[in-house]
């Protein structure tokens, strides 16, 4: 038994649909014309012939789908095909031909229109199509086609049926000039242009006017509305997307947004659109069972993945699940993704773009990412705030991934953890190899004179939780800082972190009691300086 989406079936029924439309084109003008019994016709007769019946034992044994499961029993298959098509396939499929050779009746003789019979195939094209074009043809282009297809081949049928009850006769016209005539005729009359040019002359041709003129009248309306309406939807994604667009722009007009801005957020939507044509990831796969877009999700991402280094040889474990986490983000040139000193809930992978770190006063880049790279996962590792500012060079599209699932996976995947834990160890001696060349290239400026490290002044406090946030002025030529917390029970000063590199620390690990003391100092080229005063944090009561 054949399954339904088999390769070879496929082909067999673009064959059978080159067969039917091949036959439908040559059949009715070999009968007005009385070619009917010339060789190379029986032939093509006999060809059509041996297509269909073997389609029909094809049919025979090909299984079919119901309900996502495929059905190969041949009973079933047998039934179900005696109960559907059979009776058309069979009766396109009769040799006719034979019957007519066997006759031989005059050319004018109605015995040819048997003959006709191949044309009851044409009614299995649509589904045929439909069934070879797939997911490949958009359907409202599929259904624009196939109505372009009815019309002309319709025309042709009607031009046919009026050269043979005699219409248009003409002494001396070759067969080629009488359908041309004829077709013109066929086209003028349905459109209902007709501009009374060629005119019925016998009651059978006026009746038959009469009948073409009213198939006319009413399928003029109905072919000019499909149309309309399926050109309108050839591309809904495009017409939504406008629509879209346009509610923004009289949103933005109607709040008096700056024009630079309202331009911005237009690029933004034109990127989105030339992109991803305005789909957002995420809510087209929310709907999907997990195997499915797991599935899905690999496919999209599987450039991100054979992108970045830290994904060459994970498991496959791995790869699920960072890619079920991720969450796409696009960014627009001049965007800050991370700034300097913030606490960090997310890491990210670059799929396309590029960004700048640089250090907090946006005065030195550390480095430029690309395609393929990550940033963001110092924060997340070390807990500690954002050690750089990320700006995006230009758009930037992104994939997210939050705090909670980074930690899971780091739990679910140890060997995972330790590679993180190894860039992002050497990400930062990186960047404060930078701070530090920064420091040298400042105190030559300054004479080469060794400089003396002010206090760490402007000391402030915030409470979040069971978390508390230390921010302090920024001193010049420190490369980074140290902060310690005061022991109530030993009254010694115990380092909270040597190396601190933005001007602001969260403590999460505060004392159980209500009060908390802190010193912060700044570190330079030439070593530490002075300490600062204490800063006495109490919490508040609850």
């Amino acid at each position: 038994m054949l399954h339904p989406e088999d390769r070879r079936r496929e082909l067999w029924d673009i064959v059978v649909l080159i067969t039917t439309v091949g036959g439908a084109l040559i059949i009715p003008p070999s009968i007005i014309f009385g070619f009917a019994l010339r060789p190379l016709i029986i032939v093509l007769n006999a060809v059509i012939t041996a297509v269909f019946v073997f389609d029909i034992v094809l049919a025979f044994n090909t299984s079919f789908l119901s309900q996502g499961k495929v059905t190969d029993d041949r009973r079933l298959v047998a039934s179900r095909y005696l109960r559907g098509s059979f009776a058309l396939d069979l009766a396109a499929a009769l040799p006719v031909w034979l019957i007519i050779i066997a006759v031989a009746p005059p050319a004018s003789n109605p015995t040819y229109l048997l003959g006709l019979n191949v044309l009851l195939k044409l009614l299995r094209i649509n589904r045929t199509l439909r069934k070879i074009a797939g997911n490949a043809i958009n359907p409202a282009i599929l259904r624009l086609f196939l109505l372009v297809f009815w019309i002309l081949l319709a025309a042709h049928f009607v031009a046919c049926g009026w050269i043979y009850i005699g219409g248009g006769d003409s002494v001396g016209v070759s067969n080629g000039e009488r359908y041309l005539t004829a077709y013109y005729w066929t086209i003028t009359t349905l459109t209902t242009i007709g501009y009374g040019d060629i005119t019925p002359e016998a009651p059978r041709q006026i009746i038959y006017v009469i009948i073409i003129e009213l198939l006319g009248a009413g399928m003029y309306g109905l072919v000019i509305g499909n149309i309309a309406n399926l050109i309108a939807n050839i591309d809904v994604a495009k017409t939504q997307y406008k629509e879209k667009l346009d509610k923004i722009n009289a949103f933005l007009k109607y709040r008096n947004i700056p024009s630079a801005l309202q331009r911005k957020i237009n690029d933004y939507y034109n990127y989105l659109w030339e992109s991803r044509r305005g789909y957002d990831e995420s809510s087209v796969l929310e709907d999907l069972p997990d195997p499915l877009k797991v599935s899905v999700s690999l496919y999209l991402n599987k450039e991100i993945i054979e992108k970045v280094p830290i994904f060459e040889k994970a498991s496959d474990d791995l790869i699920r699940d960072i890619i079920m986490n991720l969450q796409p983000v696009v960014f627009t040139p001049g965007d800050y993704i991370v700034t300097a000193g913030e606490l960090g809930f997310d890491m990210f992978f670059i799929s396309k773009g590029s960004v700048d770190v640089v250090s907090a006063d946006e005065k030195t880049v550390y480095a430029t990412l690309t395609t393929g790279q990550f940033f963001g996962e110092i924060a997340l590792l070390l807990s500690m705030p954002r050690t750089a500012t990320i700006i995006a060079r230009e758009y930037c599209d992104l994939y997210r991934l939050d705090k909670d699932t980074f930690d899971r996976v780091l739990t679910r995947h140890p060997g995972f953890a330790e590679t993180i834990q190894e860039l992002a160890e050497r990400r930062r001696a990186e960047n404060a190899k930078v701070a530090v060349q920064q420091s040298e290239e400042q105190e030559e400026e300054a004479g080469g004179d060794d400089i003396e490290l002010e206090h760490v002044t402007g000391l402030d406090a915030k409470h979040k939780g069971y978390e508390i946030t230390i921010e302090w002025d920024a001193v010049h030529y420190a490369s980074h800082y140290e902060i310690v917390r005061k022991d109530p029970k030993s009254d010694k000063w115990n380092y909270l972190s040597n190396n601190v590199t933005v001007p602001v620390f969260t403590d999460k690990l505060i004392l159980p009691n209500r009060t908390n003391v802190y010193r912060v100092r700044a570190v330079g080229i030439q070593g530490p300086g002075p300490w600062s005063e204490p800063l006495i944090v109490k919490r508040p009561r609850r």
